[in-house]
């Protein structure tokens, strides 16, 4: 993790931290399996008196983050935010089954460590009790209705990723892949759970309507700006900092950005190459060679970085809608601006 990122936001995401793991050594009553199995998914050692920080976060930290823009304090969104980073997680062991990813943040995925059936069981149990999680918000003293609303809220969001992940790998065995499918996609995937961060984050903290729609726009478009640059992370990434090859997007066939807007602007020679290539139930070796050499050509990596900057921008314009100088944004627009620079 970048010393800034840890310098800004430690305070809040240690309490967290922490707050995820407790909830989380409580949940297991039978199967000792299942704590082992969610420990080392998370990276908590056992007996560790002080917990380091693994991951970025950034989705529960985004939800404290709004809470505190609008009321002053995030403590009360604590469960919420747990529950969300729960379910990023449970979507995060699944998503290593389906891409056949060895390891997870440079440990060994829970699937390649046990079994696949073992880490289905763990993510589903993880989804359990990240529902659970964000029904705990009743117990800081939020009112009922809000925290059903939320709760639900974040189940339409976890049904939107499912469906995003769908369109994904039902993405891979077609040629003719659009960027307007390509978009709806990646917002669905990735962008859903972040949106529902920042909606989660306003609903438990004001009643004022455009106040909670305008945060759900600026996570919505940020959403989609963080996973074009998860885009190019897979193909133009550095595997020491991101922990995944830089070429697993490549040999599973993604169709991400860089390989949509190659498809559209390469000359006829160039696409007939890709579309042998991308046929194939893998792409490996001299193959995945040409295909970074075709992105070359055609300047996908600018195309690729110019349409991150311009979700980003997007994603400012509508926060400004609530920027009326008595909502302090500087930590809000640092983590935005972070999560679509970052590196890993």
């Amino acid at each position: 993790m970048s010393n800034w990122y840890y310098d800004t936001f430690s305070h809040m995401l240690l309490d967290l931290e922490e707050y995820i793991k407790r909830y989380c050594d409580k949940r297991p009553k039978v199967s000792a399996l299942l704590g082992e199995m969610i420990n080392h998914h998370f990276n908590w050692e056992p007996g560790e008196k002080t917990l380091q920080l693994n991951g970025k976060r950034s989705r529960p930290l985004m939800m404290m983050l709004v809470a505190q823009a609008i009321c002053g304090s995030y403590q009360h969104v604590y469960s919420a935010a747990a529950g969300i980073e729960i379910i990023h997680n449970f979507t995060l062991i699944h998503d290593d089954v389906m891409d056949n990813s060895l390891e997870r943040r440079h440990r060994p995925a829970l699937w390649a460590k046990w079994n696949i059936s073992q880490a289905i069981n763990v993510g589903d149990g993880l989804f359990a009790m990240g529902v659970a999680a964000a029904l705990d918000a009743i117990h800081h003293a939020i009112p009922p209705e809000k925290v059903v609303r939320a709760t639900s809220a974040l189940l339409q969001a976890s049904i939107e990723t499912v469906e995003g992940q769908m369109l994904d790998i039902s993405f891979e065995t077609r040629m003719d892949v659009t960027p307007e499918e390509y978009l709806t996609m990646i917002y669905h995937k990735s962008g859903a759970l972040i949106q529902c961060s920042a909606q989660l984050g306003a609903i438990l903290s004001t009643d004022d309507e455009q106040t909670i729609q305008a945060y759900a726009d600026f996570a919505k478009n940020l959403g989609i700006a963080f996973q074009i640059q998860d885009d190019y992370l897979g193909v133009w990434g550095n595997e020491a900092i991101t922990g995944k090859s830089a070429t697993t997007d490549i040999e599973n066939r993604k169709k991400s950005y860089p390989v949509l807007f190659t498809l559209r602007h390469a000359n006829p020679q160039q696409q007939d190459l890709l579309s042998q290539i991308y046929q194939q139930d893998s792409i490996q070796g001299e193959d995945i060679k040409t295909v970074l050499e075709v992105f070359d050509e055609v300047d996908a990596k600018e195309a690729t970085q110019r349409l991150i900057e311009q979700y980003f921008n997007e994603a400012i314009m509508a926060l400004d809608k609530v920027n009326n100088g008595q909502r302090d944004h500087t930590q809000l627009l640092a983590l935005a601006e972070f999560l679509v620079k970052r590196e890993y």
